[in-house]
């Protein structure tokens, strides 16, 4: 937000050492104006917020895009409405060399770009300045980002724009850029390169964190190398340090609409649930509950409430992992493979872990 606002184009984002960019000031273009402290989303956040006014839990009528997504695909139905009304799209996409940045869509054939979880930060730059742009220009916008990215934009904004639906998502925070990439080259070195990576891939479940890459030659899915990124980051040894303070991990949302998985579905409506996916709608403004009508039809929908889809992240932030700094001392001293092999289930921990589970079942299904 503040790189995107400042007039004299003062500020960059530089990395710092665990790979996770942070605003620097360059002195000499400064003229003082005070529009990145004044528009801070941190300093404004109760400003920022909406109260929720309905919880749903959906699933997409056309079940392949339901089998494409994270969860029960009802952003791929929020992206068509949107380009159906000649609007555009913006969400966070993997590019060519599998780094994860917000691009925008202008048609139904790019939308699966934006599906799926991308468990890292997504880089921004300045499409907050492009979406302000479209907006000027009365297109019908939808953004959809982290919590966190929503109250950026919205304080970039300055003003409430009719037009625009924003879409923020359940969010567990957000792992190391630096990491990621590091673990993507070490995946090349060992499988050589691949058209497509899939954080959450449903062949086997749709519960779980289950990787797959697709190369020339097959679908690889679930190896000890491709799970060790995912183990560490919901182990939360790699997230940034501000997401144990995040001020956004609440039913109060900065958004529209909120999506994310609707885990205990199962146990809450047996009926509704399926191991294909189902997504957790939370209408937060008058302007969501609007487009949330006008979409319905493409829906299978169970209505809830707050009771029924509280998890984690809707209650507090996510809690760093107490040797947080141990890991990030080995990474230093041993390197990105080392410490991911270490930190995660890798090997035999992977097997006994994965036995341990296997028994558990059993003994709880008797």
């Amino acid at each position: 937000m503040c790189m995107n606002i400042c007039p004299q184009k003062a500020i960059t984002m530089l990395e710092d050492e665990e790979g996770f960019k942070y605003p620097v000031i360059d002195e000499a273009k400064c003229v003082n104006c005070g529009l990145c402290k004044k528009k801070c989303p941190l300093e404004n956040d109760e400003k920022l917020k909406t109260n929720n006014i309905k919880v749903y839990a959906v699933k997409n009528k056309n079940e392949q895009i339901r089998l494409n997504s994270t969860s029960g695909g009802i952003f791929s139905v929020l992206a068509e409405h949107f380009l159906d009304l000649d609007g555009v799209v913006y969400g966070a996409a993997f590019d060519h060399k599998n780094v994860v940045n917000h691009q925008i869509i202008k048609n139904k054939n790019e939308i699966f770009k934006l599906r799926g979880s991308k468990y890292v930060q997504s880089e921004l730059g300045y499409i907050f300045t492009d979406v302000k742009k479209n907006l000027e220009l009365n297109k019908k916008v939808i953004f959809s980002g982290t919590p966190c990215q929503i109250a950026g934009l919205k304080s970039y904004l300055l003003k409430d724009y009719e037009n625009l639906l924003l879409c923020d998502i359940v969010c567990h925070g957000v792992p190391s850029p630096k990491i990621y990439r590091e673990y993507i080259s070490w995946i090349k070195s060992i499988y050589g390169n691949f058209s497509s990576f899939n954080f959450r891939d449903k062949e086997i479940s749709w519960h779980g964190a289950n990787v797959s890459i697709i190369t020339d030659k097959k679908k690889i899915i679930n190896t000890n190398y491709l799970k060790t990124f995912t183990d560490i980051y919901f182990s939360d040894f790699i997230s940034r340090p501000s997401c144990g303070n995040c001020k956004f991990t609440s039913i109060k949302r900065v958004s529209d609409i909120t999506i994310g998985d609707f885990w205990g579905i199962k146990k809450i409506a047996p009926k509704f649930y399926d191991n294909s996916g189902v997504s957790l709608v939370l209408v937060n403004s008058e302007k969501g509950e609007k487009i949330f009508a006008d979409i319905k039809e493409k829906l299978n929908i169970y209505e809830s409430n707050i009771k029924e889809c509280l998890q984690p992240q809707l209650l507090e932030p996510v809690k760093p992992n107490r040797h947080r700094e141990n890991f990030w001392n080995y990474y230093k001293k041993k390197g990105t493979i080392s410490a991911l092999k270490k930190f995660s289930h890798y090997g035999l921990k992977r097997k006994i872990l994965s036995y341990s589970k296997r028994i558990i079942k059993k003994l709880l299904h008797r």
